[in-house]
């Protein structure tokens, strides 16, 4: 098979793409649109929720079903399934405002047994975090650490304005990072 654009004189080939790729052995064109869809799905979801969410989800699916779309998503525990069940009507809506998703079911299940152990996020999460650890911290100015000692100055209890104090300073070096 001679597969060639026309520049040089030989006529294309004329399956196209998909009809080139389906040619090669082992090719699945059904399996690709499918693969894309899920990436897509998983995007989405990314892009809806955010990342203490994301770090707890296991799976997410939209189909259609008996003529409804239906978008079924899996936690690993209950009180991120009752966080997602607040906001049901929400979600619904930003997949249609957002993707042109219009999803008529919106269920929330708790993952069982292995499913559980699945973590499609938590790459990006491990990677947002690791991220963040090695920002370096940003000292503050003496005149900073003056105003916070004053802030601190009319705390009576010496054990207690110690630790209010380094509170405040790890808090603002900590913004001031960002």
């Amino acid at each position: 098979m001679k597969i060639n654009s026309g520049s040089r004189g030989s006529a294309p080939y004329r399956g196209g793409m998909s009809g080139f790729l389906s040619n090669i052995p082992e090719f699945d064109e059904g399996e690709i649109r499918k693969a894309q869809r899920i990436a897509q799905v998983r995007d989405m979801w990314k892009d809806l929720v955010e990342p203490i969410i994301l770090q707890h989800t296991n799976n997410v699916y939209v189909f259609t079903k008996d003529g409804r779309r239906e978008m079924h998503v899996y936690v690993d525990e209950s009180i991120y399934a009752a966080e997602l069940n607040n906001r049901r009507e929400l979600l619904k809506w930003q997949c249609r405002e957002k993707f042109g998703e219009e999803i008529d079911l919106f269920d929330i299940h708790i993952s069982h047994g292995r499913s559980k152990r699945n973590h499609p996020y938590a790459e990006d999460a491990d990677v947002q975090r690791a991220a963040k650890a090695a920002a370096p911290v940003v000292p503050l100015t003496e005149e900073e650490r003056q105003r916070v000692e004053e802030a601190c100055a009319s705390i009576p209890d010496p054990v207690l304005k110690e630790k209010f104090k380094k509170a405040m300073i790890s808090d603002l070096e900590w913004k001031k990072s960002e």
